[in-house]
C-alpha cells in the first residue's frame, strides 16, 4: 500500500480549516499558530500514555507538530487554575503571544475553538480524557 502524501496533507488542512472556522477567521496562518499552541499545551497537561493515545487520532502532519519539542520526563505539567492555563497556552508560541493572544479572552476562545474542532478527528472518549485531565476551573471553559 502506497503512502499518499497528498491525502495526508488534505487531512491536515481540513482540520486546520475546522480550527479556523471555529475561531471565526479565514486566516489559516493565525489558526495554525493558535492550534499549535493549544495542542502542545494539551499535550503537556496529559500523562504520557493519554498523550500518546490522543495523538494517535490526529492527522499525521499534526502529530509531528504535536510531538515537536515533547519531553515525556516533564509531563504532566501541573496547572492549578484558569489563569495558569491561560498563561501556559500563551507560553507555547511567542509569535501567537504577541499577535493572537493579547487578551486572556482570546486564549480562552482559542482553547474552546480547538477543542470543538478536535471533535472532527478525535473520539469523544479521548476528548473526555483531555477534559478530565484539566482542573475543574479549566473544565468549565469547555462547557459553553
Amino acid at each position: 500500500m502506497a503512502f499518499n502524501f497528498e491525502d495526508k496533507q488534505k487531512d491536515a488542512i481540513n482540520l486546520l480549516k475546522k480550527v479556523a472556522e471555529e475561531m471565526g477567521t479565514e486566516d489559516l496562518n493565525q489558526a495554525g499558530r493558535v492550534f499549535r499552541a493549544v495542542l502542545q499545551a494539551i499535550r503537556d497537561r496529559l500523562p504520557v500514555n493519554d498523550a500518546i493515545h490522543f495523538a494517535a487520532q490526529l492527522p499525521i502532519i499534526w502529530k509531528g507538530i504535536y510531538y515537536d519539542q515533547y519531553d515525556p520526563a516533564k509531563v504532566p505539567v501541573k496547572i492549578r487554575d484558569r489563569q495558569e492555563w491561560i498563561n501556559f497556552i500563551r507560553s507555547k508560541n511567542a509569535f501567537a503571544a504577541n499577535n493572537d493572544f493579547l487578551q486572556d479572552s482570546a486564549i480562552i476562545e482559542s482553547f474552546q475553538a480547538v477543542y470543538k474542532a478536535l471533535h472532527h478527528c478525535v473520539s469523544a472518549g479521548e476528548l473526555q480524557k483531555v477534559k478530565e485531565a484539566m482542573h475543574q476551573d479549566i473544565q468549565e471553559l469547555l462547557e459553553v
